[in-house]
């Protein structure tokens, strides 16, 4: 389920850089989704036997939730320099791409390739606003809004049971 809101709230922050959003609305669906996947790290770490999740899955869930919590804050506010948020995306980059090698040892390849285009995407964020590179904004937000749907199509069958395909 948290994937399909991920899918979702990067489809509306790809537009929003395009440039076609409100930032008090944006804020709204990163602050919504930040908790919902927050929620799930509880689960998956406080849940007990009814947990699906391991720590593994919880702090790899963490690394969205606080993307999204504190992207809503910064929208919320109108914050312009987002330097700092962008340094949080390229630890995140960084992270994620051992976790997507990680992942690829249990026979999740689908999941672990998405491991790697977050990497990827989180990468670009930091491009964008660690480095202050804004002349990208229209292709990352391109990007980011692909991802989105690609990541949401990919929360779906997993909320559906169709994952992983083997």
């Amino acid at each position: 389920m948290g994937l399909l809101f991920v899918g979702g709230v990067l489809i509306v922050n790809g537009i929003w850089l395009l440039g076609r959003g409100d930032d008090a609305d944006v804020a709204i669906f990163n602050f919504l989704t930040g908790i919902i996947t927050f929620l799930i790290v509880l689960w998956w770490g406080f849940g007990g036997d009814a947990s699906e999740g391991t720590p593994f899955n919880a702090a790899g869930t963490m690394l969205f939730s606080f993307t999204y919590l504190w992207l809503g804050a910064n929208a919320y506010r109108g914050i312009e320099d987002q330097r700092s948020f962008g340094w949080y995306c390229a630890f995140v980059a960084v992270v994620a791409v051992p976790t997507g090698f990680l992942v690829l040892q249990t026979g999740d390849v689908g999941l672990a390739i998405l491991w790697w285009i977050w990497a990827v995407l989180w990468a670009t964020f930091f491009v964008l606003l660690g480095m202050e590179r804004t002349e990208y904004t229209g292709s990352i937000g391109g990007f980011t809004t692909a991802v989105g749907v690609v990541t949401g199509v990919a929360g779906y069958v997993m909320a559906a049971g169709f994952w992983p395909w083997a």
